[in-house]
């Protein structure tokens, strides 16, 4: 036992109990009613263009962060692309739309 407690990250289990668990929590970034987020495609780092190959929402539904939103990809690789934020969807680009680093593909907007 004593070599455990020579780690100075060694913790007993009454000293865990004992500490703040709120410092583990999740913490979901929140827009301000009204305010707007836009998320833009990503530089995947692969010189082949990235197609908008599916919508799993529309324009008007609720997303909560962490929903996937929709899917972009080309022959090398296919990315989900997930909501950061709670709130309503007001826009969506175009399907089967080509994209390069930096486009828009969707925005959301607090609630």
């Amino acid at each position: 036992m004593e070599d455990f407690k020579a780690n100075p990250h060694f913790k007993t289990r009454e000293e865990m109990e004992r500490e703040d668990t709120t410092s583990n929590k999740v913490v979901i970034p929140e827009l301000k009613t009204g305010e707007v987020s836009v998320c833009t495609t990503p530089d995947l780092g692969n010189q082949m263009p990235l197609v908008l190959e599916k919508w799993y929402v529309k324009v008007g539904n609720r997303v909560k962060s962490g929903d996937v939103l929709c899917e972009i990809g080309n022959e090398g690789v296919t990315v989900d692309c997930e909501s950061s934020f709670n709130g309503k969807v007001i826009w969506t680009c175009e399907h089967k739309k080509d994209l390069i680093p930096g486009d828009e593909l969707f925005k959301i907007e607090g609630l």
